[in-house]
């Protein structure tokens, strides 16, 4: 079988230029994908670089500078596939569904339509990129925009899905989005793999009785990540309660601008920015804490929750989008609506002074999370997956 990827990241032709430190679950799943015999990939991608094809190991590697419809028609003629799999139905390589006769399946990520809805948290207005202190001109203009970039962006997403055939999820809320869009459409069950600093096993989450306690959070810098959530609630517990702690956020180096909308200083209520860290920091890090949250408005099945899951971290999240296809509320983490502060804190000083409780989220959610990220039942599925595809 012939399986040309397409990706906005460069996977393991460079793993460590994306944001992720480290290649993200998309380079996880190509060594997954080597150990399977029969199967030539090709992987195109988002990158800067002039030279058209490169071949290393065991992927054809395609960097597109620019895209476009006649570049990746190009790369599609030269690669010969049997099948085509996009990452993601948010971005262009869409384009090309509906308009070549090889067989698209699209791996579900996000889906913008409902991301758009979730934008901005509740308070917050474009008017506040200008408004407020610690944004730069490039930060104001691009929160000026996204509404209508968002806006745009959803609706040549729907009609993407709405051309194409197969999908590939993983929870009922990307499930149900197809339903919604694309009723005719094929959809498969596919878990996604994680990064092999999480699954090797070597680090495990375990109580500690630390005055002090730490939690995590791994975000982005979109809006409606739930940073502002991540203040508000410190500075709750900041104000209400004697609980020693410090938030750790990583993936944004400063929240200036959400200090300056909401008027609460990050250092004054223990919250400090990390930045993006690898994965073996982030392994540490989180076997080292009391607990991991998850504040973000809208997600699908976020692997920064999987992560701390499958290191046995009790892991608080929103209950928003496909989380509670990976967290069940009360046996694999706790659950809690969006922008719900009070109750955050209030969850918060409950499962840090509840050593049985904590135990418990931490074990069942790693037990759930070997049998779920386990690099052999993914192999197993996607390659029946593209086999049933083919034969149709």
């Amino acid at each position: 079988m012939r399986i040309l990827w397409f990706s906005v990241t460069p996977s393991l032709f460079n793993p460590r230029r994306n944001g992720h430190n480290g290649g993200g679950w998309v380079a996880s799943l190509e060594s997954i994908i080597h150990e399977v015999p029969d199967i030539e990939l090709g992987v195109a991608f988002k990158f800067s670089d002039s030279h058209f094809r490169y071949e290393k190991e065991k992927t054809i590697y395609y960097p597109i500078t620019k895209g476009r419809f006649g570049t990746y028609k190009s790369i599609i003629d030269d690669f010969k596939p049997d099948l085509i799999q996009i990452f993601g139905s948010e971005n262009d390589f869409g384009t090309i569904c509906g308009e070549i006769d090889i067989p698209i399946v699209i791996h579900i990520q996000g889906c913008l339509p409902p991301y758009h809805n979730a934008l901005f948290p509740v308070g917050m207005s474009p008017i506040d990129f200008i408004r407020h202190k610690g944004l730069g001109l490039r930060q104001r203009y691009v929160g000026l925009r996204s509404e209508a970039v968002f806006r745009k962006l959803a609706k040549r997403e729907i009609k993407t899905i709405q051309h194409c055939s197969y999908f590939m999820g993983r929870t009922e809320w990307d499930k149900g989005l197809i339903d919604l869009f694309n009723p005719k459409a094929k959809y498969f069950h596919c878990e996604e793999a994680l990064r092999d600093s999480f699954l090797q096993g070597k680090r495990h989450w375990s109580w500690r009785d630390d005055k002090k306690k730490t939690f995590i959070s791994v975000i982005s810098r979109p809006w409606y990540k739930g940073c502002d959530l991540i203040l508000k609630t410190a500075n709750l517990l900041h104000r209400f309660t004697d609980l020693d702690f410090e938030w750790q956020v990583y993936g944004i180096p400063e929240m200036c601008f959400y200090e300056s909308k909401y008027g609460i200083k990050a250092n004054q209520v223990n919250v400090k920015a990390m930045g993006t860290a690898s994965s073996e920091k982030l392994v540490e890090a989180l076997c080292n804490s009391s607990c991991y949250v998850h504040p973000s408005y809208i997600d699908n099945s976020p692997n920064s929750v999987c992560e701390a899951q499958i290191l046995g971290v009790p892991v608080l999240a929103t209950h928003v989008g496909g989380m509670s296809s990976i967290v069940h509320d009360g046996d694999t983490g706790l659950l809690f609506p969006a922008n719900a502060p009070y109750t955050l804190a209030s969850l918060l000083k409950r499962v840090v002074n509840d050593k049985e409780l904590a135990e418990g989220l931490g074990h069942r959610a790693h037990q759930m999370a070997q049998k779920r990220h386990s690099p052999q039942i993914i192999r197993d599925s996607i390659v029946n997956i593209y086999k049933e595809i083919i034969s149709k």
